[in-house]
């Protein structure tokens, strides 16, 4: 009964985790449709969501007992994010200055995890500063890049016979693709376990 009962415990935490992640799934594709739709909106978020965050910093700077040069260096992430936001939504993967803010991203990341793997907080306070103060405006530049493609002049015409074998080589995958790749790969693992089921469905 002793090792059943961790069998089912384990097949309980698999079955949560595969839910868990179809809907996140779900959700990061409609939020980056949403995204897609209304570029101009997502601006506006993006820009008060850096202001915002910038506060926070000010804040914490003032309030609470954190290591100074580490809110500097959010201070200047966040900087380099408000750069990307007048060429929003069309930003280039070779530009300097996405290089600098991812950079400066994965740096920020990195020195946060470190301090609090030194000093202990609770896990609710480090849940909320990494995902308010860390993660928030990456996360929605992220979410933004499936706007990249779509909203291009011309992009919903089809592209010129001269243009194709250009742009076969160059475009580089967003978002909604990848979604979109993992969704089709999805329903061909299900046809191929269940053959009856899709004979049905195409008859």
């Amino acid at each position: 009964m002793f090792l059943l009962s961790h069998l089912l415990v384990w097949a309980a935490y698999l079955v949560l985790f595969s839910f868990t992640s179809i809907c996140l799934a779900s959700g990061l594709f409609y939020l980056a449709e949403w995204v897609e739709e209304y570029t101009v909106l997502t601006k506006k978020v993006i820009r008060w969501t850096i202001i915002v965050v910038v506060v926070l910093h000010l804040m914490l700077m003032i309030l609470e007992n954190l290591p100074p040069l580490y809110l500097l260096l959010g201070l200047v992430a966040h900087g380099a994010y408000f750069s990307l936001l007048p060429s929003f939504p069309y930003i280039e993967f070779t530009d300097p200055r996405f290089l600098v803010s991812v950079a400066l991203a994965i740096s920020d990341h990195c020195l946060w995890f470190w301090y609090f793997t030194q000093y202990y907080y609770p896990f609710s306070e480090i849940l909320a500063f990494f995902v308010l103060i860390v993660w928030a405006v990456p996360f929605l530049f992220f979410l933004s890049l499936t706007a990249n493609d779509s909203n291009l002049p011309g992009a919903g015409y089809g592209p010129s016979p001269s243009s194709s074998k250009k742009k076969g080589k160059g475009k580089g995958l967003n978002l909604r693709s990848l979604f979109s790749f993992l969704g089709e790969k999805k329903n061909q693992v299900m046809e191929q376990a269940d053959p009856y089921a899709s004979s049905v469905k195409l008859g």
